[in-house]
């Protein structure tokens, strides 16, 4: 096969996953391709499922000795080209990575203007904003939650780490390629969160730090004081939160073009006004992340629409004039229960992964599991 026609066949690949990898007129998304992948870890990939496998099972369907496989497989897991989840130590599995929200996330640490002008010049093509289920949600601030609000146990950061017991910290991408190219804002930048399996991959990798839960909760609060939107993934077990800032996070970014951001966002909370009780002070609409509040005759201006029920502009009005509530019922979109679930979510939103190709896809890894040599 030509070297092209590898690429090609990765690019088509990647875009049957449930975050997508469109073709543009330009081809910049296969230069990209070329600059991460050889071509034979681009044919390796193409091998590889939504499914974690052993070596032994990618082995077979590639058709290549096991102990190949292995080696090639950890290798590109260390260049942050696929998945690796080792349950049992010392037996690693491995999957399939989407392109974004994944596999450019795990590349902050290897950066240059060429790779950031290239991923700038593809970033509309992936077109966040088209995402009927998003790959993340918003979660209020935790100061900004008062006693009176209904909160489900997925809805608080410091509750969803609970159960969790490996912790990292990494770079964030998006406030890292602003930076890199004079752009941006000056929040800290070691505000991208995993845990679990999330965690595990991101330091073997060398990607983030150890952390610890204490840590994590010092970083969740101080988001606050940054204004950094929480944003876990989509589903109420998760790997990662991401603390966004609306000029340079790409989800972040995308959705403050819009008009009505709060139609795309996956969160349960909007902003309620009492107009009677400000002060004028204006520092809500400094702190907004989404240009959802303004001022009329020193009065401060909610516009409902905007709100992404983040609780940046709540935690610093000294009037009380600006609290949380929940949406109707009819509002808030679904949460998936897990990681899997959203991507299946995500996937069918983007019509792909039916309910036959899921079928097919389990059928398959299944048979090959029982197939492969041990």
């Amino acid at each position: 096969m030509m070297t092209t026609d590898v690429y090609q066949k990765l690019r088509k690949y990647l875009d049957d996953l449930p975050g997508g990898y469109p073709a543009a007129e330009t081809g910049v998304e296969l230069r990209i391709l070329k600059r991460m992948f050889t071509p034979e870890e681009a044919w390796l990939a193409t091998h590889l499922t939504l499914i974690a496998e052993e070596p032994r099972v990618v082995a077979r369907r590639a058709k290549i000795g096991k102990d190949e496989a292995a080696i090639r497989l950890e290798e590109m897991a260390r260049k942050g080209l696929l998945f690796r989840i080792e349950e049992t130590p010392g037996k690693p599995t491995y999957m399939a990575v989407q392109f974004v929200i994944g596999m450019w996330e795990f590349h902050v640490n290897d950066l240059d203007p060429e790779f950031i002008a290239d991923m700038d010049e593809y970033r509309p093509y992936l077109n966040f904003t088209a995402w009927a289920q998003p790959q993340l949600r918003t979660i209020p601030v935790g100061q900004s939650i008062h006693n009176e609000l209904e909160t489900m146990t997925y809805e608080r950061a410091e509750k969803l780490i609970a159960d969790h017991d490996l912790f990292s910290i990494a770079p964030c991408i998006c406030r890292r390629e602003k930076k890199m190219i004079g752009e941006g804002c000056d929040r800290p930048e070691a505000y991208c969160l995993g845990f679990g399996i999330g965690a595990d991959y991101y330091i073997k990798n060398g990607i983030g730090r150890p952390s610890n839960k204490q840590e994590i909760l010092a970083v969740l609060k101080a988001a606050n004081d940054h204004t950094l939107v929480l944003q876990p993934g989509n589903s109420k077990e998760i790997v990662n939160i991401c603390c966004c800032c609306g000029c340079c996070c790409g989800v972040l970014t995308s959705l403050k073009k819009l008009p009505a951001p709060a139609d795309f966002v996956s969160s349960p909370f909007t902003v309620q006004a009492d107009v009677a009780k400000c002060e004028g002070c204006e520092t809500c609409v400094d702190r907004c992340q989404m240009d959802a509040l303004s001022m009329a005759d020193e009065k401060v201006v909610l516009n409902s629409d905007r709100c992404i029920g983040c609780g940046l502009c709540v935690t610093t009005c000294p009037s009380g004039a600006l609290t949380l509530k929940r949406k109707p019922e009819k509002e808030q979109r679904k949460v998936p229960e897990n990681i899997e679930a959203a991507a299946i979510s995500h996937g069918q939103a983007r019509g792909k992964l039916g309910m036959g190709e899921l079928i097919k896809l389990q059928a398959k890894s299944k048979l090959d599991r029982l197939l492969a040599p041990r």
